[in-house]
């Protein structure tokens, strides 16, 4: 197990703490805490997790020093075993430049063609860490260093939904229409994300993996239309 500590985070939060990593290994024993977490399901409002991190925000009238010295007892007498991957998602993506407004720079920028930088993008399984930024926006790890850029110098006033991007070491999917600063190297054509759906708006969960598969423009347009009817579903594989 990696080294983790437990501090408060404001009056009513704690804080477990592991390195500050981004770190498939860490992320996977950040959610074995996090079901450990659920013993105290009485005590605990909600639960919030990042890279290597998971805030506990408490029930009004209960002591973060308490839970403190019970979670501390609780993880020095069980074994917590990480949690692997449970599922893969296959998204469909279109790499066309049509979508893909950066693209060609991007291919310039680090000296490979455009078909093996939608190869180095296309072949990884991606681990969701977390979602934020947006409702629905998943931060993605994996992403090959070969492919790792800066964000642009000057944001877009307009993503456009289901746009792919790269920032740092990051890639994800732009969920709604939304400023941003990501380079756009594809797009997918199944929302990844609809708040109509009250129960379950999006699909994904940390600790899932998720694949690109690369689509042509003509099948990106198929899939819209199948999606517009409510014909289409994503591919996924059970992993656990």
């Amino acid at each position: 197990m990696n080294s983790l500590k437990i501090r408060s985070f404001g009056p009513q939060t704690l804080l477990i703490e592991w390195p500050q990593l981004i770190s498939p290994e860490i992320h996977a024993e950040l959610l074995a805490y996090r079901k450990l977490s659920k013993l105290f399901a009485d005590q605990i409002a909600e639960t919030v997790i990042t890279y290597n991190a998971i805030a506990l925000h408490l029930k009004p009238g209960h002591s973060p020093n308490a839970l403190k010295a019970e979670l501390e007892e609780t993880i020095s007498l069980n074994e917590v075993s990480p949690l692997p991957p449970s599922m893969r998602w296959d998204l469909p993506v279109c790499y066309d430049t049509q979508l893909a407004m950066d693209l060609e720079e991007l291919a310039q920028e680090k000296q490979m063609s455009k078909q093996e930088l939608i190869k180095l993008h296309s072949e990884v399984d991606y681990h969701i860490y977390f979602c934020g930024f947006l409702p629905g926006f998943i931060y993605l790890g994996g992403l090959n260093k070969a492919l790792h850029s800066p964000r642009l110098a000057v944001p877009r006033t307009h993503v456009p939904a289901g746009s792919v991007g790269i920032a740092g070491s990051q890639t994800g999917i732009y969920p709604s229409h939304s400023p941003g600063g990501w380079k756009i190297i594809g797009r997918c054509p199944v929302p990844v994300f609809d708040p109509r759906n009250d129960d379950r708006p999006s699909p994904f969960f940390a600790g899932q993996l998720i694949r690109f598969v690369p689509v042509d423009l003509k099948e990106y347009h198929a899939i819209e239309q199948e999606v517009a009817k409510g014909s289409y579903e994503l591919l996924k594989t059970e992993l656990t």
